[in-house]
């Protein structure tokens, strides 16, 4: 029975990941493994790093080319018109004649030494190495955009709901005072203030649906289609905290792993390689060369045919001398050009310490965060309360109470995103380590209801 079960959850997963890819909405709320895995299919800055990535592959094998042998073949065909106007050789036919020659050539090339193409085949594998860290680090970026995104339509939702909240409680206010007012129970000051809060808060209403169409759009951006249903985060989510709890350990495994990092390595590489092989157009090259040629001719200045066959076997030796200077300024460039990838290395450097810095701060930080707010959101229910009741008996005034709903809610907007900031410092700080995959977004997914 366990076995059924668990082959019915995998085609199940099957089937949800079938209809992501095919753009078919299912009939409940997307959670954000379903979001991620259309992302991954339709986001256009990740496609074009898969494709960059293998148009890298290449690179290995386009350098390995010129340390192998090439061959040609080659063929032509000549017809030859040819009129003796005078001639002192007596040998020489007179008159006209035509007479074709087809001539074939194979020729067989073998680099025996040439220094710049072995450094070429060593810059290719080091441009392979950073295509794939560049590629890694592309879908370490879809993963934190995909959540982030993400996470933004809760907030935003939230606020939206929040904002609706906080009308309808200003409305029954409102109502309340309309009330009283009519009965000449309280002045018309604080009608006017209840209708102001509650022009305000129909303004907020406004602006919050605008944000939620912004977010919705933004995560339209990386999956091509709106998810008009996303499953909420949970109240409760687990509040850990980094595992080691040691910025010193996250700060030296990003200086090590990030991929970014890496990427920037084997540029650096890259540019040095590149120093190496300018330099090495100096350097004399070796070949062996070997040729077949076959020539039939149907005639000849001297009015026969012929046909001939040559083998020719030769050991090539080229030695550069002077190129105009071109060597020379592609080897200055190339210098530069490394100086420039190793700035670029120690500028992302300095970055990722800081956003490991960063991130580590914010799960730690946010968790004494998140309680906290928790714990504002019931001192505010608890005052809210108190307001309303001092207000029916005459100790609180109306704006007192109006002012209780605003920061009730404010509370509930700046708890609920205190819990998003969490999350997303998680997974900021195991992208910064080089960690970050998709097991991090199941792990989110599963705080989902």
């Amino acid at each position: 029975m366990r076995m059924g079960n668990q082959s019915n959850q995998r085609a199940g997963k099957v089937l949800l990941l079938l209809l992501a890819c095919l753009g078919v909405a299912p009939t409940h709320a997307e959670d954000l493994v379903q979001v991620y895995a259309v992302s991954r299919d339709s986001d256009p800055k990740f496609r074009a790093a898969r494709y960059d990535f293998e148009a890298a592959a290449y690179a290995e094998p386009q350098a390995l080319a010129a340390l192998l042998p090439s061959a040609s073949f080659e063929v032509t065909s000549t017809n030859t018109d040819q009129k003796i106007l005078s001639s002192q050789n007596a040998v020489f036919a007179s008159g006209q004649s035509k007479y074709p020659t087809d001539n074939q050539t194979l020729s067989l090339t073998q680099p025996i030494f040439k220094l710049s193409a072995w450094l070429g085949y060593e810059q290719a594998k080091a441009k392979v190495k950073q295509a794939a860290a560049t590629f890694g680090a592309a879908e370490q970026d879809l993963m934190l955009r995909t959540a982030t995104a993400y996470l933004n339509v809760l907030a935003a939702r939230d606020t939206l709901g929040f904002a609706g909240a906080e009308r309808d409680a200003i409305k029954r206010q409102l109502d309340l005072v309309q009330q009283r007012f009519n009965s000449g129970l309280v002045a018309i000051a604080n009608l006017h203030d209840a209708k102001a809060r509650y022009a305000i808060k129909e303004a907020d209403m406004v602006a919050a649906q605008n944000d939620l169409d912004d977010k919705q759009q933004a995560l339209r951006e990386l999956t091509g289609k709106v998810f008009d249903r996303l499953k909420p985060l949970r109240d409760d989510i687990p509040l850990d905290q980094p595992e080691p709890n040691d910025m010193k350990h996250w700060v030296d495994a990003a200086l090590r792993q990030n991929l970014l990092l890496e990427a920037r390595r084997q540029a650096v590489e890259v540019a040095q390689q590149e120093v190496g092989k300018q330099r090495a157009a100096h350097v004399p090259a070796l070949d062996f060369v070997a040729t077949q040629n076959r020539k039939d001719t149907g005639g000849s200045l001297f009015g026969g045919g012929s046909n001939v066959s040559t083998m020719d076997v030769m050991v090539r030796l080229n030695i550069p001398i002077y190129s105009g200077g071109l060597t020379s300024a592609l080897t200055g460039e190339a210098v530069k050009r490394y100086q420039s990838a190793q700035e670029d290395l120690e500028r992302d450097t300095r970055q990722v310490e800081r956003q490991a810095r960063a991130a580590f701060e914010g799960i730690t930080g946010g968790v004494v965060r998140v309680k906290a707010l928790a714990q504002g959101v019931i001192s505010s229910e608890s005052a809210r309360e108190l307001k309303a009741e001092g207000y029916k008996s005459g100790l609180d005034t109306l704006l007192q109470v109006l002012d209780a709903e605003r920061d009730l809610y404010a509370a509930k907007r700046d708890s609920a995103k205190a819990r998003y900031d969490f999350l997303l410092s998680r997974l900021r700080l195991k992208q910064a380590a080089g960690t970050l995959s998709e097991a991090d977004l199941v792990n989110i997914n599963r705080l989902l209801q």
